[in-house]
């Protein structure tokens, strides 16, 4: 006898499936004149592509077998399958809360991103800077003309990572806003500031902290002297930025980013750092 195990939104048995649908076609980048431009792929219509749904299969495998058993799961919203999901069976697998929309079932991610949000919630390095700036540069290219929001709560994180987010945010044609949830710290104050000018918010709870770059110098005397000139051009950099971003003068951004230095969200607003805080109950 076969026990049945159930998992969210799997059912695990011993009768047979039904073999899964053959895999959505792929999207080319060629086109019939010769190769089509890669703005006309992300400009096409997404909602035609979310009313077929694929049945997910998952394959687990058992504690005396190797080999995988087909698990039939109920629909899902992700729009493409990309092959079976190997899952453990001592953890759930890894499945995104789904919302209903006009359209179907769509997971977290797909719906925050078909209104233009992207949340930064965990310090700023380069595998996360790469994932912004992706989202950025695409959404910029499905509508250049639509606002886009950024909700941040982050410690910081790498002063080069957030320069390039910052690049981004400022090369592409929609306007970009921010919103602090928790606490923008660091060098992700950065990114709050520098978003458009009168779309700058912050919770009333939320904490924005400054400070000059922080840097571990190490080795010998030739490279300490080389890093330390990086850190000092670092920190006249960042200065000079904050100065545009508050419109206040370098020398008193100097001031205030000698040590570490905590805002208020109405500080901040006095400061220049936001444009406006978002109302709640308390």
């Amino acid at each position: 006898m076969v026990a049945a195990v159930a998992l969210p939104h799997l059912l695990l048995s011993g009768s047979p499936l039904p073999p899964p649908p053959p895999p959505p076609p792929r999207l080319s980048l060629r086109s019939r004149g010769g190769r089509a431009p890669f703005s006309s792929l992300l400009s096409a219509p997404l909602h035609s592509s979310l009313r077929n749904f694929n049945n997910l299969t998952v394959s687990a495998a058992t504690p005396n077998s190797s080999s995988p058993i087909p698990l039939q799961s109920k629909r899902c919203g992700s729009l493409v399958s990309q092959g079976p999901i190997m899952a453990n069976m001592m953890e759930n697998p890894p499945v995104m809360p789904d919302i209903m929309t006009p359209v179907g079932p769509l997971d977290l991610a797909t719906v925050l991103f078909r209104n233009r949000i992207i949340f930064i919630g965990e310090p700023v390095f380069s595998e996360v800077a790469q994932g912004v700036i992706s989202q950025l540069v695409t959404l910029a290219t499905i509508d250049e003309n639509s606002d886009i929001l950024i909700y941040i709560n982050s410690p910081g994180g790498s002063v080069y990572s957030v320069l390039a987010v910052y690049d981004c945010m400022s090369w592409i044609k929609p306007r970009v806003g921010t919103v602090c949830f928790g606490v923008s710290a660091s060098h992700a104050s950065i990114l709050l500031a520098g978003g458009e000018k009168g779309m700058r918010y912050a919770m009333p709870n939320a904490r924005i902290m400054i400070h000059q770059p922080q840097a571990t110098i190490e080795g010998s005397a030739l490279k300490v002297r080389g890093q330390v000139a990086e850190a000092v051009h670092s920190r006249h950099k960042i200065d000079q930025m904050y100065a545009a971003f508050t419109d206040q003068p370098v020398e008193l951004i100097q001031e205030y980013t000698e040590l570490d230095r905590f805002f208020s969200a109405a500080q901040a607003m006095d400061f220049g750092l936001i444009d406006g805080i978002m109302e709640t109950e308390y």
